[in-house]
């Protein structure tokens, strides 16, 4: 059975930032992953909201990203350089907290990873192919310094583009990464 998410939670009234015209809130984010990637991207995605496929993010319940709340340098590029600050609501009866005091490591990565996916369709590493583009997560490290706790209320992931290798079947890109609680 597939869990639709309300149409409204707490936090969406928080301001989003705005590409291509496309305000990046919860909406556009769940476009993002289910929707028309145009209403998650803009018009330079609108040849994938037919049979085309870009890369999507995770669809709820594993879906980690509430909005986009700053986009900085430039959009469809393909370069190295483009930063995202993104936020995610922290819902203190999500279903990850069940049995366990704290955020799992797996989805606390995911909160950490999921903007990077998201800044990577942004970069434009999808645009201009003639095939359908997928990404996959090849290396990295990462530490956590402290547990999530139910009363966290919000995370926010801020990732930086910081190498992009592009052929034509593939991008290798790199991320520095840091996601903080409150």
């Amino acid at each position: 059975m597939t869990t639709r998410p309300p149409t409204t939670l707490p936090g969406d009234d928080r301001p989003a930032a705005t590409l291509d015209g496309v305000v990046l809130d919860r909406a556009a984010m769940l476009c993002s992953a289910w929707g028309p990637p145009s209403a998650a991207f803009g018009p330079r995605y609108a040849a994938y909201d037919g049979v085309r496929r870009p890369p999507r993010l995770p669809g709820p319940p594993y879906h980690f990203v509430s909005r986009v709340t700053r986009f900085e340098g430039e959009a469809w590029t393909k370069k190295p350089g483009p930063s995202v600050e993104v936020e995610y609501d922290v819902p203190p009866d999500a279903w990850y907290f069940e049995g366990g005091r704290s955020m799992p490591y797996a989805v606390l990565l995911e909160v950490a990873l999921q903007p990077c996916g998201w800044l990577a369709t942004a970069s434009g590493c999808a645009l201009g192919r003639e095939v359908d583009v997928r990404f996959r997560n090849l290396d990295g490290e990462g530490e956590a310094l402290a547990e999530v706790l139910p009363s966290a209320e919000r995370l926010t992931t801020t990732a930086t583009l910081t190498s992009v290798s592009d052929t034509a079947a593939m991008s290798i890109v790199s991320f520095d990464v840091v996601t903080r609680a409150g």
